[in-house]
């Protein structure tokens, strides 16, 4: 990684020692089947007449659920959105015996605060027909989302890629810029840049990019506040909502600024936007967004017949489709497999969607320069997350 920025002027030296381990990771299991399923005949001859189903891939979700309900004739099923995590873990929080909810999608760090409550089942993703997963993206869920041997599977179910924080900038109002986030403290665009910040890891993280460190583990949690703290007379605007700031990018109102890369192939695919994006020389995080099995669900086999469907190759399709979001495949998938052939065969004239089927595949693919200077963005101790809310807070209310 980079060195630190020669900005900082006067930061501590001092090291931030003796932070918590990492949280998840192999703390137990349970060698019992989550739901009782017969797998040695899929799907199951006995299941629930009914599905509620929780994700923040509204479309996908909608589709998913309709089209699963028609297949198995279920007598009900309804599906719902919400915009933050909390919506999901407080319902659960608040009646673990009777919530309702079949399935979940969700953050990987509200996989562990789930799994501490004991609010979720293991998934048996291993004798799941549809389940396919690269493994550069399942093996550290399975290494920190561990479940036993006898379930053989994981408590959360990595079924999007997203790495943030990005650089996304209007093209009309910035011309080839450097890869670098010294762009995001460049006063040429004082008062044009709006930093995603809809909670304080995104936010820290940025800082500790800039300035060397480790987002996941930093030594000199000042220095980070330091540089946030300067750039704050450049950023007009903390965005604590993702289609905002999308908005805010593409009508140039933001010259510049950070969010997920998923978000700027929706302002570049779906709605045609002046907009570019690059992943910085300093690096970024990537993640997964998950599937949860939550614990005491009214219909778990009907659930986990739910998530086997999603995974289907019309699943998938119909993934890319209406989220425009990298689904958890190795490259050559996008570059030489049938879905790369399917985006290239229904892009303009069944999908509708703007510029290019070939850039939006290279948009898909990750390198290994870029992966290798990317961080995972879990495990973070409760330290670490604990003084970015507190950076965050500070920083924003300035």
């Amino acid at each position: 990684m980079v060195n630190r920025r020669d900005v900082i002027k006067g930061a501590s030296a001092a090291s931030i020692a003796g932070l918590a381990g990492c949280l998840g990771g192999d703390d137990g299991g349970t060698d019992v089947r989550p739901v009782e399923i017969d797998f040695d005949n899929w799907p199951p001859d006995e299941y629930g007449d009914g599905l509620n189903a929780w994700n923040w891939y509204v479309e996908w979700n909608e589709w998913g659920a309709e089209d699963f309900a028609e297949e198995y004739d279920l007598s009900n099923y309804s599906t719902e959105a919400y915009s933050t995590p909390t919506d999901w873990f407080s319902t659960l929080q608040a009646n673990q015996e009777n919530h309702g909810i079949d399935h979940i999608g969700a953050f990987t760090e509200w996989v562990h605060r789930a799994r501490e409550e004991d609010m979720i089942e293991p998934i048996p993703i291993d004798e799941m027909p549809n389940v396919d997963v690269a493994d550069q993206y399942l093996d550290p869920h399975r290494e920190m989302f561990w479940s036993d041997d006898g379930v053989g599977g994981v408590y959360g179910l990595p079924h999007s890629v997203v790495i943030s924080p990005i650089v996304m900038y209007n093209t009309d109002e910035v011309e080839d810029p450097p890869e670098s986030l010294d762009i995001l403290w460049d006063e040429e665009y004082a008062d044009q840049i709006s930093m995603m910040a809809h909670h304080g890891g995104i936010l820290c993280t940025a800082g500790a990019l800039y300035t060397g460190q480790d987002p996941n583990d930093p030594d000199d949690f000042d220095e980070i506040q330091e540089v946030l703290e300067q750039q704050r007379d450049l950023v007009f605007n903390y965005a604590d909502e993702h289609e905002t700031q999308m908005q805010l990018v593409m009508s140039g109102d933001a010259a510049i600024g950070t969010h997920t890369d998923g978000r700027a192939f929706r302002a570049m695919y779906n709605h045609g936007g002046d907009v570019d994006w690059f992943i910085p020389e300093e690096g970024a995080t990537w993640g997964t967004d998950v599937i949860l099995l939550p614990r005491n669900a009214p219909n778990p086999v009907t659930a986990t017949m739910y998530i086997d469907h999603l995974f289907t190759d019309l699943g998938w399709e119909k993934f890319v489709e209406t989220t425009v979001y990298r689904p958890p495949f190795e490259n050559d998938e996008f570059t030489d497999g049938a879905l790369g052939d399917t985006i290239r065969e229904k892009w303009d004239d069944e999908w509708e969607k703007h510029g290019d089927a070939e850039d939006f595949i290279d948009d898909l693919v990750i390198t290994d320069e870029e992966f290798d200077r990317m961080y995972h963005n879990w495990p973070r101790s409760d330290d670490v997350i604990d003084r970015y809310d507190e950076i965050w807070t500070e920083v924003t209310a300035g």
